[in-house]
């Protein structure tokens, strides 16, 4: 008896050391863990004075680096994924036949947690301002939102999530942009309306087909002459690592169907492409003549290169803010902006670095002041930030809000009804306000920054928020 509790005492230690031991002899993959891993810290911190938090981030890195990690994770995953129908990963659901979804689409699903309707009307609104200035450059703009994996394909979703009702932030948002006759392109309609999968089982996004379905739609809204690939053999196989998937079993490497179009690529990139995943992606097709701008995120990875095919100068940006000087770049025809579902809130996150669109001030407000209000002024892209909160107690689900800049000429423009949750130190808001001047092109004067808030044909004056010293 002795005898065992001494061989399970050093099989129990064992255990434990290894896995720290064989640390300097085994890496770990930052790509198979889809984020940056913590570096080693240091004793001191930059201005040579001890680190007081050495302890805790020591902890991190050994978490995140100790040996065999990925293999204990994919072995963890396996006996609940098998035994007890759970994901080992928050981020992910294990769903039925062999399907997973991202987690964070999980609110989306239950209609639960949805945005304000003035959160929604916000994001409409956004949209329509960038709409506006794309159309005052003579060019085209759409919206497109990639649905959510299981607002597609709901029936592999786990028996315990049952949603609570029909809304959810993009229908809210398809409602709000007919009433600011914002330009989109409805995928959920699009995708409903197929009788094929069109999404990958072990994966967030869709496949390639349901990229070409896109593709083609979005060309058609534009009414762009262009190869559908109906021609082009095509063929499922089993090949693709799902993002999901290697987030549970980072070292099986499972695959799932891809169709594969069987062609070869005939543009060509102008920028230094690495990756898909590229900030920003360049790329020319002799013989076409469209040009396009287009702001994505990863579902993007799989449109870019059909759009390319069929356009002669293309763009696609990962960036935001929306950086929509970009259009000068190729002198873009045509503007997309697409955005995964369960992102609809970060569209008013940050407002876009465009100068602010001037609007006619001509009217009686009444005054109401509180301490609520905040103004800041920052530099940025070469023009003057304006941005901060103003006091509920103003707004309507619809308001619009006006910044003057008021001396002896009085200059108005439209903001953004955008919460700049960064620069705030907040987590969001309904109520606050972004927009650039270029303040080169104004008088040099001291002028004084007010705030109107429009209710249908009543107007309310917020009185100054601060003053903008333009003679320095």
């Amino acid at each position: 008896m002795r005898k065992t509790r001494i061989i399970f005492i050093v099989l129990f230690f064992g255990a434990c050391i290894i896995p720290t031991a064989f640390m300097p002899f085994v890496s770990v993959n930052e790509t198979a863990e889809s984020r940056k891993l913590s570096e080693m810290p240091s004793f001191l911190t930059e201005d040579g004075k001890p680190n007081l938090d050495w302890s805790v981030q020591f902890e991190t890195y050994l978490s995140e680096h100790f040996a065999f990690r990925q293999n204990l994770v994919t072995l963890d995953s396996l006996v609940k994924s098998n035994v007890f129908k759970v994901s080992s990963n928050e981020k992910v659901i294990t769903g039925k036949n062999g399907w997973l979804y991202f987690a964070s689409t999980l609110d989306d699903y239950l209609s639960r947690n949805t945005m304000s309707q003035r959160g929604i009307n916000n994001t409409a609104k956004t949209l329509s301002l960038i709409q506006e200035y794309v159309e005052s450059c003579d060019a085209e703009f759409v919206f497109i939102c990639s649905p959510n994996k299981n607002t597609i394909y709901p029936q592999n979703m786990p028996d315990r999530y049952i949603p609570t009702g029909d809304a959810s932030n993009l229908s809210n948002l398809y409602e709000a942009m007919k009433l600011y006759s914002v330009n989109y392109i409805d995928l959920k309609a699009l995708f409903l309306a197929q009788d094929k999968t069109l999404y990958l089982s072990r994966d967030s996004h869709w496949n390639n087909e349901g990229a070409l379905l896109v593709t083609n739609s979005l060309l058609d809204y534009f009414d762009v002459e262009h190869d559908d690939f109906s021609a082009v053999p095509h063929h499922s196989q089993l090949c693709w690592e799902g993002d999901l998937d290697s987030m549970i079993f980072p070292v099986m490497h499972n695959l799932c169907e891809q169709e594969i179009y069987d062609y070869t690529p005939s543009f060509n990139y102008i920028s230094n492409f690495k990756t898909e995943d590229d900030m920003t992606i360049k790329t020319i097709k002799e013989g076409k003549t469209a040009r396009m701008l287009m702001f994505r995120d990863s579902f993007g990875r799989s449109l870019y290169p059909f759009i390319s095919e069929n356009i002669y100068k293309a763009e696609f940006s990962r960036e935001t803010p929306y950086r929509l000087s970009l259009m000068k770049d190729i002198d873009a025809q045509f503007v997309v902006i697409e955005i995964v579902e369960r992102n609809i809130p970060n569209i008013t996150k940050a407002a876009p670095a465009v100068p602010a669109l001037a609007r006619p001030l001509d009217v009686s407000a009444r005054v109401v002041k509180s301490s609520l209000n905040k103004c800041y002024v920052t530099e940025k892209s070469g023009m003057t930030k304006i941005y901060g909160l103003l006091d509920e107690q103003y707004f309507d689900d619809t308001s619009d809000i006006y910044i003057t800049l008021e001396s002896n000429s009085i200059f108005c423009y439209e903001a953004f009804p955008v919460c700049e949750t960064e620069l705030l130190n907040i987590d969001n808001s309904d109520y606050g306000f972004s927009l650039f001047v270029d303040t080169n092109v104004l008088p040099a004067d001291i002028y004084k920054v007010n705030a109107y808030i429009k209710n249908n044909d009543d107007f309310i004056c917020t009185d100054e928020l601060l003053t903008l010293d333009l003679l320095s």
